[in-house]
């Protein structure tokens, strides 16, 4: 097409300096349309993320000879019916939780300052050069505006998924829709890329999103349990709370660390003892998932440096808040295995076709 256009006379240099402008517009402009469709795009990412996540037990299911419709109608009544009883039996205490987690955690920030004060005393008796009341007292005055707060956001947005039942319901229909036809969905839409773009684009997001999404809800639902378990039988105040959110955070890089740390600061303003078996237990728990299960269910599935999976989620946050933490390693990691591909294909090509190519 270039070379019609006469751009295979110009430097290579100058061809990028065109082209990658024209390709921030064209995102910025996806941007914008997605920022006006906002929630029929939320419904469709969201569906077709759960229609990967029940597209391998399905698959599991077909090979004892079951046919693709009931085995999809199976999947669905038995997950439905899953989350129906986990919801029966743990929402109530969820809810119950994070209210008084609420309505406790002012109380803690202020007796928590008495703590501190007494570990200082028997840190100076022992000659350590450390002040927990002046990092306690600047935790204090961050921690309200900015964790006081999450409780009452968590409540909000499980009873706001309660409202807005309709939108839930159009999901399940659309999950339904996607496991039925989303191949040939996907490949329509995928086939008005030129050459065979369309067919490396379709490979690497199947692999990237469905391995990862696959791989890491199963480590989120292990990190959950097993933290769960652990703070009940620890007695830790709001065991449920502290592990299923720390559990929810593993969907996302960096995020299960992010949880313990800020977990075990809450705690500690309550107990000093019980923040550090909080830190202790769930850091141990955390280290065998990562170090035993985790490359065994991802290995080096996003192949990403750690920086740029850093800077995915700060701009994944930025766009598209916590729906875009959750696709931005994904969607960096596809973008980088189908950005390879194309440099390769680009390089075994012969030099008067390049032009033809670019």
């Amino acid at each position: 097409m270039f070379t019609m256009l006469g751009f295979d006379k110009l430097p290579r240099w100058l061809v990028y300096e065109i082209a990658v402008p024209l390709t921030c517009l064209n995102l910025w402009l996806f941007y914008k349309i997605f920022q006006t469709f906002q929630t029929p795009f939320t419904i469709l990412i969201v569906a077709t993320l759960l229609s990967f996540l029940l597209g391998y037990p399905i698959r599991q299911i077909e090979k004892f000879g079951i046919q693709s419709g009931f085995s999809i109608v199976l999947i669905l009544l038995i997950t439905l019916s899953l989350l129906g009883v986990l919801g029966f039996n743990l929402l109530p205490i969820l809810l119950q939780q994070l209210r008084e987690l609420s309505d406790r955690l002012p109380v803690w920030l202020d007796s928590g300052s008495q703590q501190f004060q007494a570990l200082d005393t028997w840190l100076a008796a022992r000659h350590v050069p450390l002040n927990v009341t002046a990092i306690a007292t600047k935790l204090t005055q961050m921690l309200p505006n900015e964790v006081a707060d999450l409780p009452n956001q968590a409540a909000e947005i499980i009873l706001g998924i309660a409202d807005r039942l309709v939108e839930v319901l159009i999901t399940i229909v659309f999950t339904l829709y996607l496991l039925l036809h989303g191949e040939k969905f996907w490949n329509g839409l995928l086939r008005w890329l030129p050459g065979e773009v369309g067919n490396q684009v379709r490979i690497a997001f199947q692999e990237q999103f469905r391995s990862y999404f696959i791989g890491q809800f199963t480590i989120a639902l292990l990190m959950a349990t097993a933290l769960t378990i652990a703070f009940f039988i620890l007695k830790i105040p709001y065991w449920l709370v502290f592990g299923t959110s720390i559990g929810l955070l593993a969907l996302i890089p960096f995020g299960d660390t992010i949880g313990i740390f800020t977990s075990a600061v809450i705690i500690s303003f309550k107990s000093v003892i019980l923040g550090g078996e909080l830190a202790i237990v769930a850091l141990i728990i955390d280290q065998v998932v990562d170090n035993a299960v985790t490359p065994k269910i991802l290995g080096n599935l996003i192949g990403l440096n750690p920086i740029w999976i850093l800077l995915s989620l700060l701009i994944g946050s930025q766009l598209a808040g916590v729906l875009g933490l959750i696709l931005a390693v994904p969607l960096a990691g596809s973008l980088k295995r189908i950005f390879e591909e194309l440099m390769q294909t680009q390089a075994t090509l012969p030099l008067e076709q390049q032009g033809d190519e670019l």
